[in-house]
């Protein structure tokens, strides 16, 4: 969690930033920067997902800023 909130993952905008991948470039859909935002709510890798813990957590599901601090949307991400 404490990852996700400070930017520091193992996404390629990050290994980008620190020389690990040559591009931030989201590797499943070659449109965005794969950081936390795009990790949590729009890659095409994990819309099955996204999917179930919309239908768990409710609209709130689609605000970034309650996933990282919102206890009730916390808890369902912690468990995947």
């Amino acid at each position: 969690l404490f990852q996700f909130r400070t930017g520091h993952t193992p996404l390629n905008k990050h290994l980008q930033c620190i020389m690990k991948v040559p591009s931030p470039i989201c590797q499943q859909c070659y449109h965005c920067e794969e950081m936390v935002h795009h990790f949590l709510l729009a890659s095409p890798k994990y819309a099955s997902q996204q999917l179930a813990l919309q239908y768990k957590i409710g609209p709130q599901a689609n605000h970034f800023k309650n996933l990282l601090s919102n206890q009730k949307c916390i808890k369902p991400y912690s468990a995947l």
